[in-house]
């Protein structure tokens, strides 16, 4: 709240890039406490449609798109994949192994069944990322 209250007194353009959880080589294992903080929630999120995760590289690259275009402005929810099938959950799983291990009745066979309804969409992140972005 302080940061943008401090760039509307000073009438800079602010941009906050708001990521889910951040997935990528190494990442969960060099950052534990974070990735285990956002998944106390993540069932809860599952069901609800709004567990989502971002690959590290995907977020730079917005962070440089968010830096170069001159437009871009206010908040950014940054994600690009929604996790809504089982089977989505399972391949989040293994990506974040060894530090959520992989549940026993799923290791051997993974296949999808109950599908949750996608609740999250980040069309404003889609446009700075396709060429500019407006407020």
């Amino acid at each position: 709240k302080a940061a943008w209250a401090l760039a509307m007194d000073r009438r800079l353009n602010m941009v906050s890039i708001n990521p889910g959880l951040i997935v990528g080589p190494s990442v969960a294992q060099h950052n534990p406490r974070p990735t285990m903080s956002y998944l106390k929630g993540a069932a809860q999120m599952y069901e609800n449609g709004v567990l989502a995760y971002v690959d590290v590289k995907f977020l730079a690259d917005v962070h440089i798109r968010a830096f170069e275009d001159v437009s871009a402005c206010g908040r950014y929810f940054c994600f690009n994949q929604i996790v809504n099938t089982e089977e989505e959950a399972l391949k989040l799983v293994q990506s974040l192994s060894p530090l959520i291990p992989m549940p026993p009745r799923y290791e051997s066979v993974m296949q999808g069944s109950e599908v949750y309804e996608e609740r999250l969409r980040n069309n404003k992140l889609s446009k700075l990322v396709e060429a500019g972005s407006a407020c």
